[in-house]
């Protein structure tokens, strides 16, 4: 299929994704003029929509390990034998504490992630509670969490002490799900999302990509993405975890050698999120520093309009004053907070 660049970019500008046809005409462009043109449209489309103050995010890895969940990317899973740490719910004043730290270093969405089913303990809760109370109180930033499959009552409660944001993964397409993730499924994935925007919570879901679907599932879950009108997309490149199925030889059955992770298919998997999302933030998370390497500056390029700042849940990212670097290359800067702190010093 020849692409009308022209068409594309007149529709999204008006905040039109482009169609299944076209997202899956992306997969098959090459090094080239075509490639060039594509990232081209893809940054006119996020400058145009959301300039050029990104949006960071930062993590604190609050309860790890033990989890109970069979997901074969994930080294917290209880049923793999790996190196990960495993404690229980951090205390109130650690997760304050890491949130300052978080904001001094640029962040502007920080999240709380726990591992396991999803959080319905009394104690854990009120930690979570008081937790965001004190976020609120002492920091600029906008405050999220990442506890599982969560219902309605329980976010409802959160919510009420100050959690803004949900986020969730879908991790992959709906016809590839099953060999990602074996104890839920991906409607109880849909339901804890559909549950957040039911409370009327910003929506943070994306997925991981090159754990061995082809791009015709990747184009699949950005629209579902779409279809289920999330606010953000965090997209993650496979960092593969020694003792996970995905970091050993059970990864090699679902390999598609033709879309196997490179830095240009990275950037590719971004720009059709753009243009399937013309109006969304586009986070880019987990991975990038592995999978990306020198290119982690033409994310923003690509149509990205954020990225995830720190260390990730098990694994180490970039340091600081190579993300700034990262962001002055491109031309970018980090957007302001969204409400005032005498807390924040960070850059930007």
């Amino acid at each position: 299929m020849t692409l009308n660049w022209k068409a594309i970019l007149a529709r999204a500008l008006a905040g039109e994704g482009i169609s299944e046809k076209e997202a899956l005409a992306i997969g098959a462009i090459q090094e080239g003029p075509e490639l060039d043109q594509l990232f081209v449209v893809a940054e006119t489309v996020r400058r145009h929509h959301r300039g050029d103050a990104i949006h960071t995010c930062g993590i604190t890895n609050a309860k790890s390990g033990r989890c109970p969940e069979k997901c074969t990317f994930c080294s917290q899973s209880a049923h793999f034998s790996t190196e990960s740490p495993e404690y229980s719910m951090k205390q109130v004043d650690e997760i304050v504490g890491d949130a300052l730290a978080a904001e001094a270093g640029g962040v502007r969405e920080f999240s709380v992630v726990t591992s396991g089913r999803r959080v319905d303990n009394p104690r854990e809760l009120e930690i979570l509670e008081k937790s965001f109370q004190k976020i609120r109180e002492l920091t600029g930033m906008q405050t999220c969490a990442s506890l599982g499959l969560m219902g309605k009552e329980e976010l409802a409660r959160l919510q009420n002490a100050g959690m803004e944001s949900m986020h969730h993964n879908l991790e992959t397409a709906r016809s590839f799900h099953e060999n990602i993730v074996q104890t839920h499924t991906y409607d109880d994935e849909v339901d804890t999302i559909k549950a957040a925007k039911s409370l009327g919570m910003y929506v943070c879901s994306g997925g991981i990509f090159g754990m061995g679907e082809n791009w015709a599932q990747r184009v699949e879950l950005a629209l579902d993405l779409r279809a289920l009108e999330v606010d953000s997309v965090p997209v993650n490149f496979l960092d593969p975890r020694p003792g996970t199925p995905l970091g050993n030889s059970e990864l090699k059955p679902l390999q598609n050698i033709e879309h196997s992770l490179n830095p240009t298919e990275c950037l590719k998997i971004i720009a059709m999120l753009r243009m399937v999302l013309p109006a969304k933030d586009i986070i880019v998370c987990g991975g990038r520093e592995g999978n990306l390497g020198d290119s982690q500056d033409q994310i923003f390029r690509a149509g990205a309009n954020g990225m995830m700042l720190g260390n990730y849940l098990t694994t180490k990212g970039n340091a600081p004053d190579k993300d700034r670097d990262i962001m002055d290359r491109s031309g970018v800067s980090i957007r302001p907070p969204p409400r005032p702190s005498s807390n924040f010093g960070g850059h930007g």
